[in-house]
This record gives structure tokens, sequence and C-alpha cells, in this order.
């Protein structure tokens, strides 16, 4: 094929390895498509989740995945022995702190369930955790139900140094501290007085997904341009 003092004449090596690099980049970014529309849903049902009343934590709950990012709001009693701060968090305006996780002895049924009480700044007897007392008695706590990080940062081997940890695992604490928990922890809403509240929106990641699919559609993009430049020749 001629374009004017262009020939056009694509051999066989490179239009067979460029058609391959095609099918499999377009593959690739038409599954983090897919992906992409299955994250769209299940954000949807986590957005309508938020809005929903808030559900109580009472007797024995059959889908505990289903309070995942629903407003809840629990009775009992906070078992103040077993409270942790997970080291290496910040504040809105970018400060280091501890998050204080307490279990509540929920009333009326088995399982006890993890409180995010808040957030509280470092201080002078860093590394060692300040003083957040859990209040006594019977207390009420509402907020958000939200699983905890799979793993943020960990600066040593030792992640766990008494009621000091670098991370939080529901698995872990179960581990650690022989207590049933509920597969999540409650974002206390208002937080306990001294501690400023911790607060997580939903997000499925759909953003993710969709920047990969970008990603793969271009590098198809870029393969379909090589192979025209390689194969066009000036006479």
């Amino acid at each position: 094929m001629r374009i004017g003092p262009w020939r056009f004449a694509p051999r066989l090596v490179p239009t067979v390895a460029a058609l391959a690099m095609l099918v499999l980049l377009v593959s690739l970014g038409r599954w983090q498509v897919h992906r992409a529309d299955e994250k769209t849903a299940r954000q949807a049902i986590l957005d309508e989740r938020i809005r929903e009343a808030p559900f109580r934590l009472e007797g024995p709950i059959a889908d505990p995945q289903a309070l995942v990012f629903r407003r809840v709001v629990a009775t009992g009693t906070y078992l103040a022995a077993a409270q942790v701060f997970i080291d290496n968090r910040l504040n809105a305006s970018g400060r280091a702190g501890f998050h204080v996780v307490t279990p509540l002895r929920i009333e009326g049924t088995g399982p006890a369930v993890l409180v995010n009480r808040g957030w509280i700044a470092r201080d002078a007897g860093y590394p060692k955790a300040p003083a957040a007392p859990a209040p006594a008695g019977v207390v009420t706590v509402q907020g958000l139900a939200a699983v905890p990080p799979a793993r943020v940062l960990e600066l040593s081997a030792n992640v766990v140094a008494g009621e000091v940890w670098q991370n939080l695992s529901i698995a872990k604490y179960q581990e650690q501290k022989r207590i049933d928990v509920l597969p999540f922890v409650v974002l206390a809403n208002p937080p306990s007085p001294g501690l400023a509240a911790v607060e997580e929106k939903p997000d499925a990641g759909v953003a993710r997904h969709q920047e990969y699919a970008l990603t793969w559609f271009s590098l198809a993009a870029t393969v379909a341009v090589l192979w025209l430049v390689v194969n066009l020749r000036r006479d």
C-alpha cells in the first residue's frame, strides 16, 4: 500500500507480535472494566447501607458481614483490660498518634465488638501509649461498622508490644486476647471524651480498576502506533 511517498508493507513477525500483544492488553483492559463494574455495584450497596437506620447489636447476628459500613448501636460494658493502641495513625492535620481500640461486651449476645473509641496524640512517654481510660459501667456506643486495613505500616518485626500494636487484625486480636469478637470494628461517633473521632468512608475501589483499565488500553494504543511506524517506510 502506497501513501504518497510512503509505502506501508506489514511484515509477518512484527505483525504477529503486535497482534498477540494487542489481544493480551485489550483483554486485560476489558477485565479491569468488568471488575470496575462489579465494584460499582458493590459501592452502590455500601452507599445504601450507610443511609439505613442504625442497626442495634443485640442477640445472635446471623450475617455480621452484612453490617460492614452500616451504622450500628450497641449497649454493653467495656473490657478495659483488653484495650489496645494502634500506633502510627495520623489525624486530619497529619499529627501522629494512636487509635484507641477497646472491646465492648454487648448485652444479650455472646461475642464482644471492638470499638475504635477515637484518636489520641503521642505524648512525652512515647513509644508507650498515653492514658486513655475506658468509661466504666454500662454504656451505649454508636458509629460506623468498618473492617480494619489488612496492613498499614510495620516499623519492626515486633508488631505487638504489650498494649501498643502497629496494626489491628481481628484474627490476631482474638488469638492474643482470647476474646471472641465480631469481624468488624465500630468507629465510635461521637468518640470517647478526650479523643478525636476516627472517620472512614466506604470505598469499594472503583477508581483503582478504572486506572488499571486506562493503563492497559493506553499500552494497547501504543503497540498499535509502534506497529504502524515499524511497517511504514519512505520510498
